[in-house]
């Protein structure tokens, strides 16, 4: 068990793995009648969006997972607590997580199109309940997304990377909240490289960045 897993004290499931996403869980932890998910991410070279808020060749890559909360609730955690990532300006901390709608969604439009719910810090980020709103700042170098947020009872596309240019890696993640999570794995996409015009979410991101 991760020392980074502070609350978890009692394993009511196995190990889950989905591609380069692993899951253990559920876990009973400090908060009585709240679920604890322990999740291993590797961001390999196989999924990735080119020129999102930098130059045409510069990759960003990610994992995506869909996920159902058994009901809707507050509070629901995402803490990415440790990571080791490697990009083309060195080693980083900066991550994001992204949840999205599944209803109608085009997956070839996952990142660069802005989501129901993004984080990259405390105090970064918009949707799910959390104080800033959209276009005040995505915290691209802030560090680790760590964010709370409310959920409906519905399928999210829950999508995480790292904003640093051709960040390759792993990351653990703690989720927790007041109902169980289940999570399916999303079909293997091609890969796809992307022509973006400057829609809002590239637009905030890159001013961000240059700020």
């Amino acid at each position: 068990m991760k020392k980074g897993l502070l609350g978890i004290v009692f394993l009511l499931s196995t190990l889950s793995t989905y591609a380069s996403i692993s899951i253990l869980g559920p876990l009973t932890g400090q908060t009585e009648n709240y679920s604890y998910y322990d999740i291993d991410v590797v961001l390999e070279d196989d999924q990735y969006v080119e020129g999102f808020g930098g130059p045409a060749t510069q990759r960003t890559y990610y994992e995506w997972i869909y996920m159902t909360p058994d009901s809707a609730g507050s509070n629901f955690t995402f803490s990415n607590y440790s990571s080791s990532l490697q990009g083309s300006d060195g080693s980083t901390t900066d991550t994001q997580v992204l949840l999205y709608d599944t209803d109608d969604f085009d997956l070839t439009n996952v990142i660069t199109t802005a989501p129901e719910i993004f984080n990259s810090g405390i105090g970064y980020g918009w949707g799910g309940g959390q104080s800033s709103g959209e276009g005040q700042g995505t915290g691209i170098g802030a560090g680790a997304f760590n964010g709370i947020f409310d959920l409906e009872e519905k399928q999210y596309l829950v999508v995480f990377t790292s904003f640093a240019a051709d960040a390759l890696g792993s990351m653990d993640i703690e989720i927790n909240g007041p109902s169980e999570l289940y999570f399916t794995t999303v079909p293997e996409p091609s890969t796809y490289t992307l022509m973006l015009a400057f829609g809002s979410f590239l637009y905030v991101a890159i001013r961000r960045r240059h700020a």
